[in-house]
């Protein structure tokens, strides 16, 4: 199947993932489909406004952007867009999967254990509650 519009969705803290999903989102790519590489960064509460800086936000996305930046090199993915939210990892990956207009969403992420398979993780109520088709991109070699 040949996909239109990847979204690849990336935490830079987590580089083994990450780096999973841009490998995945690469072999995809290959048919001319365009990928967006979107960076959820954490919700901050309200009560943290007054200990962080007027510019957290702008440095924040300025270093995510450097990391991109040399991924995209490394990967092959030079004409990808990159887009960063602050937010809930579900619902601000599934918008901008609408947003877009994406076919596919590409996240990496680890074998599931117990707590997560009960508790849920941020793949698992993406997967659920995505209408459009979601690859999980796990880090390891092949069998």
């Amino acid at each position: 199947m040949a996909f239109s519009s990847i979204l690849v969705a990336i935490d830079i803290n987590d580089h083994d993932h990450a780096r999973s999903a841009l490998e995945a989102a690469r072999a995809l790519s290959v048919s001319g489909a365009k990928v967006h590489i979107l960076y959820v960064r954490y919700f901050l509460p309200v009560n943290y406004e007054g200990m962080i800086t007027v510019d957290f936000d702008t440095q924040e996305i300025g270093e995510a952007q450097r990391l991109i930046d040399q991924w995209k090199v490394e990967f092959g993915l030079e004409k990808a867009t990159f887009v960063s939210r602050r937010g809930r990892v579900r619902d601000e990956v599934l918008d901008e999967a609408q947003h877009i207009g994406a076919d596919l969403i590409v996240i990496g992420s680890h074998q599931p254990s117990l707590s997560s398979r009960v508790l849920g993780s941020n793949a698992a109520a993406i997967v659920r509650n995505s209408p459009i088709s979601v690859l999980i991109a796990r880090q390891g070699k092949a069998a």
